[in-house]
């Protein structure tokens, strides 16, 4: 089988998020199998490239710079604008290949609709791939999105691609019946695949990467420092461990966030707290760690403790599976679905800090616990979890959306050639630009000054020649002249060979 994997993110140029993660596993999982796989994802550096990663042939794409001319899109709707700079690239670089050499398949996250351009047309059986779609960030007011107009669009496009995918796959029950619910799916049209980890990287042997005194526990939390972790539970859950338990450390392994109150440092208002409660000295914050030695601190915990105030199916769960390292999580999202409660690790209930400070009282008080914990979480994740065994079952998928895209081909809702649909969107952008463009340029003297000032700072020449065609047309209709010289007309056709609005604004 011949299958496309399109992600805007893969490793390592654009990092090793819970997306570029699991795209960079399923695509080595299934070329293990067999499967002769290509990946489509956006460049770091700006530059096309097409490199062999591992027998996998690996396409870089640029952002389409050419829609960076639609300023007041920017201006307005800069997550719509940005991401449609990338999926066009995206597409176009699919559309290139599988032209060449036709693929049976491709797969695409659901985040910002990345398959919308192949949901219309239907070029090429399509999956998509659940993992947390930008409308549920909207309904329940995660990562401070707001409720605009701008965020709202990608909600829609993600909505549209996922009603005219051949296949919808989730990694969890409650994921799944979450979007199903969301835009009207009948829960056989679900597909629940769990989630997949590289058990041959997370293992409970090799090299440690805590080293402290023998006698401290160490507990960590993988995840970037933000409220949806959980964060703030665990450490107000920290006075009422130490206590108790004082031979304990705390890692905290991930990015600061500016998501805090006044979009402000959330590690700074979290050591804010731990000094008040004096527990400071049990607690490091170590930053980013390279995704290379993530294995090593994984299986040199004690713990792991993830208390999401609402996650899917977090990747570090399943790397703490895989490292045989027992789990404290919660019931908000997918997490009760891979961790056994009372078997490979504790669930409790979300924010509730009292639930999170006895379960971790509970595991570092029982040594024989903890090790049972952790030998059936790495029994779990091999036997369930390991890349090929996923992959095996993505192949499952594959063949019956085959055979579905066979039967609904025609249900295409734009039925064009490959490059109109493109070629319709940079129209109805150009004039959605051209539309804000004139309604602010006619109603506000504060944009018009705005709007000149830029263009004589930034584009002179142009500033130049339209004040001299101005000028021209003033001078032609007072003398009342029959024609303008040649050369302000050469002038006028090269100003309208820019976009309305050329001005930075």
């Amino acid at each position: 089988m011949r299958i496309c994997l399109i992600s805007r993110e893969f490793p390592p140029d654009t990092g090793w998020g819970g997306i570029a993660t699991f795209v960079h596993d399923l695509a080595l999982g299934l070329a293990e199998i067999g499967a002769e796989v290509e990946v489509i994802a956006l460049s770091a550096d700006g530059k096309n490239s097409t490199v062999d990663y591992k027998g996998i042939k690996l396409h870089r794409v640029a952002p389409v710079v050419d829609l960076d001319k639609y300023q007041m899109l920017l201006s307005l709707m800069p997550y719509s604008h940005s991401l449609l700079k990338s999926l066009v690239a995206l597409h176009l670089k699919f559309v290139e290949l599988h032209s060449a050499k036709p693929f049976d398949i491709v797969e695409v996250p659901e985040m910002f609709g990345e398959g919308v351009f192949l949901a219309l047309t239907k070029l090429c059986p399509l999956v998509i791939r659940l993992y947390t779609p930008h409308f549920k960030f909207i309904d329940e007011k995660l990562h401070l999105i707001d409720e605009g107009f701008d965020h709202q669009l990608l909600s829609i496009i993600e909505k549209l691609t996922l009603l005219n995918a051949d296949a919808v796959v989730s990694p969890s029950q409650d994921l799944g019946d979450y979007v199903a619910n969301a835009i009207g799916f009948r829960s056989e049209e679900m597909h629940i695949m769990k989630g997949l980890v590289d058990t041959n990287r997370f293992t409970p042997e090799g090299p440690q990467g805590l080293k402290i005194d023998e006698d401290v526990l160490k507990v960590i939390l993988v995840g970037r420092l933000e409220e949806r972790k959980g964060v703030y539970q665990l450490i107000r859950a920290i006075p009422q461990v130490v206590k108790k338990f004082p031979k304990v450390k705390f890692f905290l392994i991930g990015k600061d966030t500016n998501t805090a109150h006044g979009g402000k440092s959330v590690q700074a208002e979290l050591e804010a707290e731990l000094k008040q409660s004096g527990c400071g000295q049990h607690v490091v914050f170590t930053g980013p760690v390279p995704h290379a030695s993530m294995p090593d601190y994984f299986r040199s915990a004690d713990i792991f403790v993830l208390p999401s105030l609402y996650d899917n199916a977090p990747l570090t769960c399943l790397e703490a599976l895989s490292s045989g390292t027992a789990i404290i999580g919660t019931s908000a999202g997918g997490m009760k679905e891979y961790v056994q409660n009372g078997k490979s690790g504790i669930i409790i209930p979300p924010n509730d800090v009292q639930a999170l400070a006895d379960a971790l009282l509970e595991l570092l008080c029982d040594k024989a616990k903890r090790e049972a914990y952790g030998r059936e979480a790495r029994k779990s994740a091999l036997e369930l979890y390991d890349r090929k065994i996923t992959a095996r079952a993505t192949l499952k998928l594959y063949e019956q959306a085959i055979a579905d895209f066979q039967k609904n081909k025609l249900k295409a809702l734009v039925r064009t050639d490959k490059d109109s649909i493109l070629q319709s969107s940079q129209h109805l952008m150009a004039k959605f630009d051209e539309m804000v463009y004139a309604f602010l340029y006619k109603r506000s003297l504060t944009f018009r000054l705005s709007y000149w000032f830029h263009m004589c700072k930034d584009r002179p020449k142009l500033f130049s020649a339209t004040v001299l065609v101005n000028a021209a047309d003033k001078l032609t209709s007072a003398l009342k002249l029959k024609d303008k010289p040649a050369v302000i007309k050469k002038l006028e056709a090269e100003i309208k060979r820019q976009p309305v609005g050329a001005g930075r604004i």
